[in-house]
């Protein structure tokens, strides 16, 4: 939904157009500065009867065509979409009853817009999705269930697992020839009402991305480091309600999968037996069997 906005500065008036950006994962919060940032100098022709006098001596074509130029300037920026991999789970985690909720806080929004100096703007877009995503791949093995809560009522036993994540943008330094994406944030693990963890966590990418759209890999390092850090130490957490081992019947079972293939057969060479004697080939022939000789 688009609205108006109308300033006056002395006899001239400037109108222009602010659209609400719409966040991902039902997240309506709107990145204000960054949005007024991309519209800042997006001055469009005015009412004032003076200006349209002076305006009537350019030809419309040209006209359209600066306008166009200038509306382009301004909004050009750089869109890194976070990009996550796939991480393995931590080695023999704690097996935990309940269910866990992840929650979200404010400062992780699902776009999040920077302006370096001296750079164009870079928006990291799907922080949210893919936060929760890195979380989900690396808890599930001590966690049955993990559901992102919006407005969830938790139940007996739930735990909840409070997380923030802000990303940004270095540039490069001692620490590599390019460009880096560097997050911070903390989780609260909680039960019942009962803080069990609690940390303040941060974390910077290789320093070898280009600026731009590549940073997205960046993010995604970072965020990916945030949720194997959290699956780690949460693994290690007590469990203060496991379940009982229920006796279960026994199970008759029989195998119907063949056996493994055997490998292809080589051919055998079978050895002479022992009690056969074997001939020589360097010993000399017996008279009996010498080549007979010529005689002259």
């Amino acid at each position: 939904m688009a609205r108006s906005v109308t300033t006056r500065a002395g006899s001239f008036g400037y109108r222009a157009t602010l659209a609400q950006g719409s966040f991902r994962g039902r997240d309506t919060r709107v990145n204000a500065r960054a949005r007024e940032r991309e519209t800042e100098n997006l001055a469009i022709f005015t009412e004032n009867s003076s200006i349209w006098a002076a305006m009537a001596a350019f030809k419309p074509v040209p006209l359209v065509a600066l306008a166009c130029c200038l509306l382009g300037g301004c909004m050009q920026n750089h869109e890194a979409k976070v990009q996550t991999a796939l991480l393995p789970p931590p080695a023999t985690p704690v097996r935990h009853t309940g269910r866990l909720w992840v929650e979200l806080g404010s400062a992780t929004w699902e776009n999040q817009c920077r302006t370096p100096k001296g750079q164009r703007m870079v928006c990291f877009d799907g922080v949210r999705r893919s936060a929760l995503g890195a979380l989900e791949r690396s808890l599930w093995t001590s966690f049955p269930d993990v559901a992102e809560r919006d407005g969830d009522a938790l139940g007996a036993g739930d735990y909840l697992l409070t997380l923030d994540v802000t990303i940004d943008a270095l540039p490069p330094d001692a620490e590599g020839p390019g460009w880096s994406a560097v997050a911070a944030g903390g989780f609260r693990l909680s039960r019942d009402g009962k803080v069990l963890h609690e940390e303040r966590l941060g974390s910077r990418s290789r320093a070898a991305f280009a600026y731009g759209g590549a940073l997205g890999v960046g993010a995604g390092e970072v965020v990916d480091a945030f949720a194997a850090h959290i699956a780690e130490v949460l693994g290690t957490v007590a469990e203060e309600r496991p379940l009982r081992p229920a006796p279960l019947p026994a199970v008759v079972a029989e195998v119907l999968t063949p056996a493994a293939a055997q490998g292809p057969i080589s051919p055998t060479v079978t050895a002479p037996p022992s009690d056969v004697p074997v001939s020589d080939p360097t010993a000399p022939l017996p008279a009996s069997d010498q080549p007979p000789v010529a005689v002259r």
